[in-house]
C-alpha cells in the first residue's frame, strides 16, 4: 500500500476524538506530578516563565511578599486539592482554630442533606475527610503530605469539597444563578456538570461558595500576561464582617491552574 493510499484509507478524526486524544496526553503528563508536591522556592516560577516577560515581572514582584509555593497536580481538581491541603495545614499550625474547623466540617452533613444529597452518596467521602482532619492534632506535616499524595484519600477529600460547594450553591440558588455564564442553564445543571464532576476546573463561583460554606477566607493571586508587574489579588471572604480579621489561605493562579502560596 502506498503512502497516499494509507492516507486515503485512514479515517479523519472527529473533533471529539481529537479532544479526547489531547486530554489523554494532558492526563498522562499530569500523572507524572504528585497530587501535592513538596514546598519549593518561588524562584522556580522564575525559571518556568523566564521566556515570558509579563509573567516574569509579576513573579519578581511576588517575591517581595512570598517566598515559597507548593504545586498541585494539574488534573482539573487543583483548586479543591490546593484549598484542602492549605486549610488542613493552617489548622495544624493553629490549634486555636482547629476545633472551629472541625465543627464546621461536621456541619457539612446537614448542608449536604439540605442541598438534596443522599447520605449514601457522600458518607464515604465525608468519613475520609473527617478522619484526616481529626488526625491533625497528633499528626505532622510530612504525614499530611503523604496522605494528600495518596489517591484514595486525596480524591475523597476533593469529592467531599465538591459536594459541599454544590450543596451551598443549590441552597443559595437565587443568589448565584444570575451569575451563571450560560443563562439557559439551571444551578442544578451547573452543579452536576461543573462542580460535582471530578476533574472539572473551578472558577469564582466555586471559590465563593466553598469559602462561605466552610467559613475559610482565601486570597487568589493571579499571574497573567498583562503588562507591568502588578499581581492582581482576588479576595474571597465568608462575609464582610470577617474581612481582614484573620489570615486568608493564599493560592496562586495562572491560566487554568491553582497552587498553594506561602507568605514570608
Amino acid at each position: 500500500m502506498t503512502s497516499q493510499e494509507q492516507n486515503e484509507w485512514q479515517p479523519e478524526l472527529t473533533d471529539e476524538q481529537i479532544l479526547a486524544f489531547e486530554q489523554k496526553i494532558k492526563d498522562e503528563e499530569a500523572e507524572k506530578i504528585p497530587l501535592v508536591c513538596q514546598k519549593e522556592s518561588i524562584e522556580s516560577l522564575e525559571k518556568e516563565f523566564q521566556d515570558n516577560k509579563p509573567f516574569l515581572e509579576k513573579v519578581q514582584k511576588l517575591k517581595e511578599t512570598n517566598d515559597e509555593l507548593r504545586k498541585c497536580r494539574g488534573d482539573g481538581n487543583c483548586f479543591f486539592r490546593a484549598f484542602a491541603f492549605a486549610w488542613f495545614e493552617s489548622l495544624m499550625r493553629n490549634p486555636q482554630i482547629f476545633e472551629a474547623g472541625l465543627e464546621k466540617l461536621k456541619s457539612t452533613t446537614e448542608l449536604l442533606l439540605s442541598g438534596g444529597f443522599q447520605e449514601l452518596a457522600f458518607e464515604d467521602f465525608y468519613d475520609v475527610t473527617l478522619n484526616q482532619l481529626e488526625q491533625i492534632p497528633d499528626s505532622d506535616p510530612d504525614l499530611l503530605l503523604v496522605n494528600f499524595q495518596t489517591e484514595e484519600i486525596s480524591n475523597s477529600i476533593v469529592m467531599h469539597l465538591r459536594f459541599v460547594t454544590s450543596a451551598y450553591l443549590k441552597i443559595h440558588s437565587a443568589e448565584y444563578e444570575p451569575f451563571l455564564i450560560v443563562e439557559s442553564i439551571s444551578i442544578d445543571q451547573f452543579c452536576a456538570q461543573e462542580v460535582e464532576a471530578f476533574g472539572r476546573e473551578s472558577d469564582h463561583l466555586q471559590i465563593t461558595a466553598l469559602t462561605k460554606a466552610l467559613d475559610v477566607p482565601v486570597e487568589v493571586l493571579y499571574l497573567d500576561g498583562s503588562s507591568g508587574d502588578h499581581v492582581a489579588v482576588h479576595e474571597f471572604w465568608p462575609d464582610e464582617a470577617s474581612k481582614g480579621s484573620r489570615k486568608a489561605l493564599q493560592l496562586i493562579y495562572r491560566p487554568g491552574h491553582y497552587d498553594i502560596l506561602y507568605r514570608k
